[in-house]
């Protein structure tokens, strides 16, 4: 943050005046201005009258950095504004002096206010593996799901077995919370677990295992995961399940990031019974028809903005905007079909890989695109030297016939879209 060129004096007498904007302004300038003098001149406005006065001297206090400005801003914890709160956690994230970790933890554990705790969380984060044995001890007597998550991500010893506790907890939120915690610790102990609730009855906890799996490069899981591809029904019951097992294989691989990457964009997803699926997958059920509908569907919107502001008198530049946003939606839907075909290219080249987990992770992650150019391949891939490559091919080209079959049904039923 740059220095401030407002002579230190200059600013200690409007911190201290009678106009709050002044007051407000001169509190953020001193937070720039690292000079170690502006922590005491700080100090009387924690007891300002203006609660933005406040806040903005407490933010000052955490951008300046300074262990000085600990006690402070532990004291402003204890403001009666939400706000202030908020800002009095964040800055001694920035601080990170250990001192700070278990009135942290006590905020998160005891404030009502989400965003408040959320920032005590984010805080916490910050303080790394130093946080781990107070987050154990504090584990002992109360259990939330944020210091379960601060308490994997810590890595500190003994995490790992804590948490193979916690996933037994009567709460589901709790069992599952630490279930992903362990993916992780980085604990190589933590698949042993993990591969034993893969198989549990309850599907969130099957598919939360499963991507902790994925998250620990446990390859010595994967048999035991094709074993779960039971059916061919991409969008059954056990849809979360398969598809988790698609995601863990493409990150144990190193495959995700080309897949996401071979046509770059931000898309929104979609839970899918636990597994998330973004939208160019979303769009493999949406044909050529189907697309060119809803591209004639938004253009059909976008000319009835005029008509639209007429009648309810809206402003040109509200109208404007409106016919923007729905352009900016034409674009997104157009991209996410580019990169829906741009990825099955991709995963058809990697079932030539000479690796054969990548030639694994191709093999299940394209019947999810439910391109009708991905059999071929698939059947000769179901050939494959490797026996685990050739068993999840197999599967993957049954779903696959599974899925454009069900897609071709809906078509004849005049059914467009996901």
């Amino acid at each position: 943050m740059p220095k401030t060129d407002i002579p230190f004096e200059s600013l200690v007498a409007d911190l201290h005046g009678p106009d709050w904007q002044k007051r407000c302004d001169a509190a953020r300038l001193l937070g720039q201005s690292r000079d170690p003098r502006a922590v005491d001149a700080l100090l009387p406005d924690l007891e300002d009258p203006d609660w933005r006065v406040r806040r903005n001297a407490v933010q000052a206090l955490g951008a300046l950095k300074t262990p000085r400005a600990v006690k402070p801003l532990l004291q402003a914890l204890n403001d009666r504004t939400n706000t202030v709160r908020q800002r009095a956690a964040v800055g001694l994230g920035r601080i990170k002096d250990p001192e700070a970790i278990p009135i942290l933890i006590r905020v998160v554990l005891e404030n009502d206010n989400s965003q408040v705790s959320e920032a005590a969380y984010h805080a916490l984060k910050k303080f790394g593996r130093k946080a781990g044995p107070f987050l154990l001890q504090a584990l002992q007597s109360r259990v939330h799901v944020y210091l379960i998550d601060l308490l994997a991500e810590s890595k500190v010893p003994g995490g790992a077995e804590r948490l193979i506790e916690l996933a037994g907890h009567q709460d589901l939120q709790i069992r599952l919370s630490a279930v992903a915690g362990l993916g992780k610790t980085g604990d190589p102990r933590a698949a042993v677990f993990l591969s034993q609730a893969m198989r549990a009855e309850e599907a969130g906890m099957r598919v939360t295992a499963i991507q902790a799996l994925g998250h620990l490069n446990a390859t010595g899981a994967i048999p035991g995961m094709l074993d779960l591809l039971q059916d061919h029904d991409l969008h059954g019951p056990h849809s979360g399940t398969y598809h988790a097992i698609s995601e863990a294989l493409q990150e144990m691989s190193g495959i995700k990031s080309e897949v996401a990457n071979a046509f770059p964009g931000r898309y929104p997803t979609l839970s899918m019974g636990g597994s998330t699926s973004d939208l160019p997958e979303m769009f493999s059920m949406l044909g050529d028809q189907g697309f060119g509908q809803l591209n004639d569907m938004l253009a059909n919107m976008e000319s009835r903005m005029a008509g639209l502001g007429a009648t309810m008198n809206l402003p040109p530049e509200i109208v404007q905007q409106l016919s923007d946003q729905t352009w900016r939606f034409g674009a997104m839907f157009a991209d996410a079909r580019d990169a829906k075909g741009e990825r099955v290219k991709l995963l058809i080249g990697l079932l030539d890989s000479e690796s054969p987990l990548k030639r694994l992770a191709a093999a299940l992650a394209l019947p999810w695109y439910i391109d009708e150019g991905a059999l071929e391949p698939l059947e000769k891939a179901a050939q494959d030297s490797d026996e685990v490559v050739s068993r999840a091919a197999g599967w993957a080209y049954e779903a696959l016939k599974t899925a454009l079959g069900h897609k071709r049904d809906m078509d004849g039923l005049g059914f467009r879209g996901f």
